[in-house]
């Protein structure tokens, strides 16, 4: 316990702590830095009334929340490109189911005899340069090249979120603990003579609990930030076996080539017997 002495001393280095807090609140909430600022001063002038009332409408965790909360750029961009990518293999598939049956119709009208080979088939071969035409397996693989980056930008969104906000959970407890007990130690110190022994034992057993209870949460988070780099590492697994198949399915998209056609077509273009 302090001595008489040294409370003034005490009381100057408290308020300092306050006023600190109150300059890194204040660009975030410019109120409840203001709240801070008066609670000080009634502090520092022994004005306990007034320093309680303050207490009562200072809210730690909102503060503690405004200090260390916010989203990085970076990652918000990510989540933008998240949410775009989303459309973009359903965009790019119709556009080429657009032109490819544009381009099917342009070389029918040329050369009505390709009607008996397969759609597929001519489609791989670009239609013969008949319009401007995607063939089918460039086409499947910038679509699964979209779903790749899509399952990617997920994986890393879901992933950092989850990290991010255990970790910030954490400290959010952790610096809403501190900044309790900085208002409790100033409500003491604005006057030696307000509070008694029994409210004093009341304000300490609230700050043993507080304490207690926020160091099981953060104990808790990391339980689940363990458990969840298990489970990224699962999802990473996946996703790798995934692109696997994907880069399988398009390497068995191997159509025949332009110079291969039925014996039935080739020998009714060249007027003589098939057989």
């Amino acid at each position: 316990m302090a001595t008489t002495a040294a409370v003034p001393d005490e009381r100057r280095e408290t308020v300092a702590a306050v006023r600190l807090l109150a300059t890194e609140v204040g660009p975030r909430d410019e109120a409840m830095g203001l709240l801070l600022g008066r609670f000080a001063e009634a502090v520092e002038e022994r004005r306990p009334d007034e320093a309680k009332a303050y207490a009562a409408v200072l809210e730690p965790r909102v503060i503690a929340e405004s200090l260390l909360g916010g989203t990085s750029g970076i990652w918000s961009v990510f989540e933008v490109a998240r949410n775009v990518v989303i459309f973009l293999p359903i965009a790019v598939t119709w556009y080429g189911l657009a032109t490819a049956s544009a381009g099917y119709a342009e070389l029918l009208t040329k050369d009505p005899s390709l009607a008996g080979l397969p759609f597929l088939l001519l489609w791989q071969e670009s239609f013969r340069g008949a319009g401007s035409v995607i063939s089918f397996s460039t086409l499947a693989t910038i679509d699964a090249s979209l779903i790749g980056l899509l399952i990617a930008l997920s994986l890393a969104l879901n992933a950092h979120s989850e990290v991010r906000d255990t970790r910030l959970r954490s400290r959010i407890l952790l610096r809403e603990s501190e900044i309790r007990g900085l208002v409790g130690h100033a409500l003491s110190l604005a006057s030696t003579s307000d509070l008694d022994a029994v409210e004093s034992g009341a304000v300490l057993d609230q700050m043993i609990a507080e304490e207690r209870r926020i160091y099981e949460r953060a104990r808790e988070g990391e339980q689940q930030l363990f458990q969840l780099e298990a489970a990224v590492g699962e999802l990473r697994q996946a996703a790798m076996e995934l692109t696997r198949a994907a880069g399988a399915l398009n390497a068995r998209i191997d159509l025949p080539s332009s110079h291969e056609r039925p014996p039935s077509t080739a020998a009714g273009r060249t007027g003589q017997d098939p057989r």
